[in-house]
């Protein structure tokens, strides 16, 4: 494949690429990269494009139903990149992870009944309740700083908390008081999470399965960033590994992050509990489910492989470049900026906080004066001194946007 691919920009002139009119027209006259969205800015996988253009070439774009081969090649990306060993009948295909979490929440969710999303969180979990006229809550994950002070108060209770401490993780105490209450229905889970890249390591999920088995709740597995892996050694566990064939867990799984698919609109619910798998078809058809998309079922067929898997590998190795890049530069050129270290995804959360400057004074050099363009924190239930960026990009491009803002310090 080599780096080539990865050094090149895609263009995306008359595309009506979402990001392109969100991209101010400034950074575009500057040259510059916009790190808005989550969406490579290289093109994405040959194998992908080669199985799309064989589909158009043949002409049929007929109604494609999902099948014995396709099960096949899911089961085997997951084996393979994912180290999971799944059925093929837990394999569920949606129209992407919003439709997906859409009817689970049709099924959980009533008026007296909650949609519970963590935050920092993806903003469009909550938007899929709030359109169906469906109540939701915020449920605030910990800082690195909030479990160490946590910690010394359970110390000095005789408790000891468990896990790791260097990256956010789920409030337990507050997480089974809401569900105590009766009035959560559904628990939205993104893993790694998205805009912090933190993975949620196995005995918090151990723990998140206790509870949702305790209280009765499902939980919905964001997991399309889970190929995107960025510290050796570990590992992004499936939460449906966790759950089994007894839990409540529906897991959603695509090539969507992984190959930068964000407009196709598909992915696949991995539901091992039978009982809940048939509640689960039942609702997205009744949602107007039709079948797979002639074009991306052969583009999935091609990508679903060794090649595809090799791609996947390349990609992280570019995105570690990039993480090291801006974790070194960003705080050398705006002292008080803290880059999150993400252990997965390919996106930053970087912390403005101790710059000195008020909201719109970050906004106006960030976004005005440094062309240095993301997603503002409030898009993630968060304070607008955190901003996202998306690292999907040429590292020389990324190198670019510091340099830029060097000149101007």
């Amino acid at each position: 494949m080599g780096s080539s691919l990865f050094d090149r920009r895609v263009d995306r002139s008359n595309s009506q690429s979402l990001k392109d009119m969100m991209t101010p027209q400034r950074v575009k006259d500057a040259g510059l990269v916009c790190y808005w969205g989550a969406e490579f800015d290289f093109p994405t996988c040959p194998a992908f494009s080669r199985g799309v253009a064989s589909c158009a070439e043949r002409g049929l774009y007929a109604f494609t139903m999902q099948n014995d081969r396709y099960n096949e090649r899911v089961v085997w990306w997951m084996q393979h990149v994912r180290g999971w060993e799944v059925s093929p009948e837990w394999i569920v295909p949606t129209h992407g992870t919003i439709f997906g979490l859409a009817s689970a929440i049709r099924i959980f969710c009533s008026k007296e009944k909650s949609l519970l999303v963590f935050s920092p969180g993806y903003n469009r979990y909550a938007q899929a309740a709030s359109r169906m006229g469906l109540p939701f809550e915020y449920l605030r994950l910990l800082e690195p700083e909030d479990q160490a002070q946590m910690a010394q108060e359970q110390e000095k209770q005789g408790q000891k908390m468990t896990g790791r401490r260097n990256g956010y993780r789920i409030d337990f105490p507050a997480l089974e008081k809401r569900l105590a209450s009766g009035q959560i229905g559904l628990i939205v889970l993104c893993n790694p999470n998205n805009p912090t890249g933190t993975l949620f390591p196995r005995e918090e999920l151990e723990e998140l399965d206790a509870l949702s088995r305790r209280y009765q709740v499902p939980v919905y597995s964001d997991e399309i960033f889970a190929e995107v892996i960025l510290d050796e050694g570990v590992r992004a566990v499936p939460f449906g590994e966790i759950s089994g064939t007894e839990g409540l867990s529906m897991t959603c799984t695509s090539l969507g992050k992984c190959m930068s698919l964000t407009g196709v609109n598909h992915a696949n619910v991995l539901i091992p509990n039978p009982a809940l798998r048939g509640r689960y078809i039942h609702q997205k058809y009744a949602d107007h489910y039709g079948s797979i998309d002639p074009m991306l079922y052969a583009g999935l067929m091609e990508a679903y492989t060794e090649e595809g898997k090799a791609f996947v590998e390349e990609l992280c190795e570019v995105i570690r470049e990039n993480v090291r890049i801006l974790e070194q530069r960003l705080p050398e050129i705006l002292p008080g900026a803290r880059v999150v270290h993400p252990q997965g995804t390919y996106v930053a959360w970087v912390d403005y906080r101790r710059t000195g400057m008020d909201d719109e004074a970050l906004r106006r050099f960030l976004e005005e004066e440094a062309l240095f363009y993301g997603d503002v924190g409030t898009d993630y239930h968060d304070s607008a001194q955190f901003y996202r960026y998306s690292l999907a990009v040429p590292s020389k491009e990324l190198q670019k946007s510091m340099d830029f803002m060097e000149h101007l310090r």
